[in-house]
């Protein structure tokens, strides 16, 4: 369980360096980011400006307000943003890598509070909920139709839809919020060039784009060496839901007992504790992940075939356990300092794992290497891993081909004919 030290605070004036609401929001932001929208209270909050509780209620009405404030200041400044640097006309492809770079900019700018935004959005309700979501299709409508103008130029890539040439972009830039540091050698314009190369240009050579072909399956996936009992799986999976839903805080065991159709005191049958559930989940889904992935690739010795067998793998298996794989994205910090390094290793082994297949290959001549291989596997697990974000089943694409079409766009690129 996480200790929380008890908070006195004299009166101070909030700094006049910064507009209040600012400061307000980045206090906001940070604590959401290290504990969680669930696990934060308005009084540390207000503490951490220097000020009584009571006065933090002359800025904001509620938490909710706050979070609400975040999400729709930092749509706002993208819009802003990328308007602007979009507002001359110019060829297709270099206003594509404009958006990109400014895009990666406006992101990285406020970290913080664009990473609350996309890991916390679901705790809003009602009317600001619906505002957010409103104020990021929006946004989202602005890349695909640059997207959509680059097709039609013939720029881009017609034979897969303007949505998944847009999502697509839009998981790997976002995914820069979770591992990008601003002390990193590598400077945000660097990075907005990694990824306008991935994308607009793709990450295979000439050669290898001109004879990528998408493999056929090989076998079924293993399933991981500690077999859960129907019970334990069925316990697990309703409280990655809830966890994945409204945040490991803000789900109680009365509610995972219930929604599991067992008493309360039938759920410590199994756990001693909440936070049991949440750890078996995130260790459960990272060596699912890595045994699937694994199973892959066993049959498969190209090493181009071996990134599309990967990718195939790792889509198929996040998005069939996709609430768990949710579940310990975005609430791992909830763990015990201890198990959380449990996890983390876990993480960090499987990270390797991608960063080897893709080493293999780009020593084999068939990767490109003006970018370095740390970028090309961070790109790639961005491009994958936020798939768990915005996959419905009800929509036109199973898992399988979206891999496959996701495997077309790394290796071949969104570029329409291969460019030296």
């Amino acid at each position: 369980m996480r200790n929380r030290a008890a908070i006195t605070v004299s009166e101070a004036p909030l700094s006049t360096d910064k507009s209040t609401q600012d400061r307000v929001l980045d206090a906001a932001a940070e604590l959401f980011w290290k504990k969680g929208f669930g696990a934060t209270t308005t009084r540390e909050i207000a503490a951490s400006l220097g000020i009584r509780q009571a006065s933090l209620y002359h800025h904001v009405a509620s938490k909710e307000d706050l979070l609400y404030q975040l999400c729709v200041t930092s749509l706002e400044q993208f819009l802003r943003d990328v308007n602007g640097a979009l507002d001359k006309p110019g060829p297709p492809l270099d206003r594509m890598r404009v958006l990109i770079h400014v895009h990666l900019t406006t992101l990285l700018k406020r970290q913080r509070s664009n990473a609350v935004m996309s890991t916390e959005l679901r705790a809003l309700t009602g009317a600001y909920r619906a505002e957010v979501l409103k104020a990021r299709a929006q946004y989202a409508g602005l890349v695909r139709g640059m997207i959509e103008e680059a097709q039609t130029a013939g720029f881009l890539r017609t034979d897969i839809a303007s949505k998944y040439l847009c999502l697509a972009l839009l998981n790997i830039l976002n995914w820069t919020l979770l591992w990008f540091r601003m002390d990193d050698a590598l400077s945000t314009d660097h990075l907005a060039e990694f990824i306008s190369v991935i994308f607009l240009e793709g990450a295979a050579t000439s050669q290898a784009r001109d004879t990528f072909h998408m493999p056929e399956p090989q076998r079924r996936p293993k399933k991981p060496a500690a077999l859960q009992t129907a019970s334990v799986t069925r316990l697990l999976n309703k409280a990655a839901g809830l966890f994945a839903k409204k945040g490991y805080d803000l789900t109680s065991t009365r509610e995972i007992a219930q929604t599991a159709g067992i008493q309360k005191a039938s759920l410590y049958y199994h756990i001693d504790t909440k936070e049991d559930l949440l750890y078996a989940i995130c260790k459960s889904s990272l060596e699912q992940i890595r045994s699937d992935v694994e199973a892959a690739l066993e049959p498969v010795a190209d090493p181009l075939q071996r990134i599309a067998a990967l990718i195939r793998a790792h889509i198929e298996s996040v998005l069939r356990d996709q609430d768990r794989h949710a579940a310990a994205l975005s609430e791992m910090h909830a763990l015990s300092a201890e198990r959380r390094a449990e996890v983390v290793k876990l993480r960090d082994d499987y990270e390797s794992l991608v960063r080897s297949v893709l080493q293999e290959a780009q020593k084999a001549g068939l990767l490109r290497d003006d970018v370095p291989v740390k970028y090309l596997c961070l790109g790639l697990l961005g491009l994958l891993n936020r798939v768990m974000v915005w996959f419905r089943r009800s929509g036109s694409l199973s898992p399988s081909r979206l891999g496959e079409l996701f495997a077309r766009i790394y290796l071949t690129g969104a570029a329409a004919s291969p460019r030296s």
